[in-house]
């Protein structure tokens, strides 16, 4: 690996004042090709662990240090490690990375450094398109602050390739200070789905605050992975005006759709029970909630679903795959950001859903006949049934491992790969819309090797595991890189070698690092196309199949 050479540099910010932040660069990089960081920005102040975010505001004469990584929302330590074994490789260590209750709603900002000169600021008439990254982790675990996500190689390698942008990174609430709310809390002045407007107030940060850092406010890039593009199909839903462009990765509302207020208040009593303050006053179980070890929360409440809710303010609301299909209500879904969101890429990894065994994982054994048991009995009829369970060669009998992987193939398709069907198909009669499918399998050892599972494009894309890869795949590293540049530059990321413009094409990447633009469909894309088709068949289409396996998936009902 490179050696990086680190150095400190101070920019005098218009609004803010002088912010302090460091050069980095790598060993046989000429300075030019360097970038400048300021982390662990607050964009953010919170009262508690559970109130609304507040924009950070400053007089002009306020010194920041950026110089180093902020904190993050959640309390674990090793969660970059545990995040990277997903990945099934590890970077270099950097130690546990701290946590803070109220400290950590911070982001990181990256852009390149264009000369030698360290008091270099790009200028009004030259600002750059800004690259604005949501980390995933299933809204309970990540963090802008791990290695991972660092943009530095990113960003870099957009000024080498002639597009330079500006990355931003940003910090969350995760876990219960993210999700948990009631009518108890919100009578208490506890907003929901404090994990989104977290993510909306850092959009309004750099909105007001990234042009004194080069940045080009109206030419914003929204980009997500996972529980990240889940958020940004959220924010796609806004009624003003957030971003230009918007980058969806292995995720949509289809996937996490928001619960009913009525699900998020029994959690909310599944909470108060698993604390014991079902006896105290609403006074005393706020102030327990607020004061309580932020890990022996995280603990206490881990088995209780909590996930983003339906919110007239934000707005938040949940589509179904009827929504987004063309036969139906003049063939458009009511998102508002169809109407000012200029284009969007949107893709999906051929295995994202290996990503549902780690739910999965305590139901292994035997898993194969209790998945056939349940397609069996549930709302399918019979030959539908058979064709859904032959259709993925699931029988009771398999192998545990077989079983396993088959499993989560079907909940790969319903989850994953349909949903970005239904998305491109929803919206690209209203928007410019790219879709992207990847292919390159994990070349490390583990239980996905071979395989191209959940979070694997992100470690491409970002370049920051090049050096454990071989030519072959750095060249699909670079190649999606190079069209995410483009993508955020305005560019057409790809061109079409067949059905020329923005027609239902797919760039494949990978494997051996091929790429090649395609008609979108399963046979070209190395899809299955088995949900598809048994789609047609049964009536209520896809959703009543997502029913069907978002119920085994949730387990069976409790005896």
């Amino acid at each position: 690996m490179a050696e990086t050479t680190t150095t400190t540099t101070t920019t005098r910010h218009p609004l803010i004042g002088e912010v302090k932040g460091i050069i980095r660069t790598d060993e046989g990089v000429t300075p030019h090709q360097g970038v400048r960081q300021y982390l662990g920005i607050q964009y953010a102040t919170l009262k508690d662990r559970f109130a609304p975010a507040v924009l950070r505001e400053y007089d002009g004469k306020t010194s920041v240090d950026a110089t180093t990584i902020g904190p993050q929302t959640a309390p674990l330590p090793e969660g970059a490690e545990h995040e990277q074994d997903l990945i099934q490789h590890r970077l270099s260590s950097t130690g546990p990375i701290e946590f803070s209750d109220t400290e950590a709603l911070n982001l990181n900002i990256t852009y390149p450094v264009p000369t030698n000169r360290e008091d270099f600021v790009w200028q009004s008439d030259n600002l750059l398109p800004v690259f604005l990254f949501v980390h995933g982790g299933g809204f309970q675990v990540g963090s802008a602050s791990f290695p991972q996500y660092d943009m530095a190689r990113f960003v870099r390698l957009s000024y080498q390739k002639g597009r330079p942008i500006i990355a931003v990174t940003v910090n969350y609430r995760l876990g219960p200070p993210g999700l948990l709310n009631s009518r108890e809390m919100r009578e208490e002045g506890y907003l929901a789905n404090n994990c989104l407007r977290d993510q909306r107030v850092a959009i309004e940060w750099v909105r007001k605050f990234i042009g004194g850092f080069g940045g080009d406010s109206e030419n914003i890039t929204l980009a997500g992975e996972s529980a990240g593009a889940i958020s940004c199909s959220y924010h796609l839903q806004s009624k003003v005006p957030l971003f230009r462009r918007v980058m969806l990765m292995s995720g949509t509302n289809l996937l996490i759709p928001p619960l009913p207020l009525e699900v998020a208040e029994q959690s909310f009593a599944s909470a108060v029970k698993a604390l014991g303050l079902e006896e105290k006053s609403v006074g005393e179980r706020m102030e327990r909630l607020r004061s309580i070890d932020a890990a022996d929360l995280r603990g206490k409440l881990m088995m209780i679903p909590m996930l983003p809710v339906v919110d007239d303010e934000l707005p938040v609301a949940g589509h179904s795959f009827a929504d987004f299909h063309a036969g139906t209500s003049g063939g458009t879904v009511d998102i508002a950001g169809a109407k000012w969101c200029e284009s969007m890429m949107i893709g999906d990894c051929a295995f994202d859903g290996n990503i549902q065994g780690l739910r999965l994982a305590h139901r292994k054994k035997g898993i194969g006949k209790a998945f056939c048991d349940a397609v069996k009995s549930s709302s399918l009829n019979p030959e539908q049934a058979e064709t859904l369970l032959k259709g993925y060669d699931m029988t009771p009998d398999l192998d545990e491992e077989t079983a396993f992987e088959r499993v989560l193939q079907t909940l790969n398709d319903i989850g994953f790969y349909a949903p970005t069907l239904a998305f491109a198909e929803g919206l690209r009669s209203r928007m410019k819309t790219y879709v992207y499918r990847f292919n390159e399998p994990n070349p490390w050892a583990g239980p996905w090797q071979g395989r191209t599972n959940h979070i694997l494009d992100i470690a491409f894309f970002l370049q920051n595991f090049n050096e454990f890869l071989d030519d072959a795949q750095r060249s699909t590293a670079e190649a999606f890189a190079v069209s995410v540049f483009k993508f955020v530059t305005g560019e057409v990321p790809w061109k079409a070698s067949r059905n020329e413009g923005h027609g239902k094409v797919a760039m494949v990447m990978g494997p051996q690092g091929k790429g090649e633009v395609v008609e979108d469909v399963p046979g070209e894309t190395g899809r299955r196309a088995i949900l598809l088709d048994l789609a047609e068949e049964v009536e209520g289409g896809m959703d009543r199949l997502g029913e069907v396996l978002n119920a085994f998936l949730r387990g069976p009902p409790a005896s």
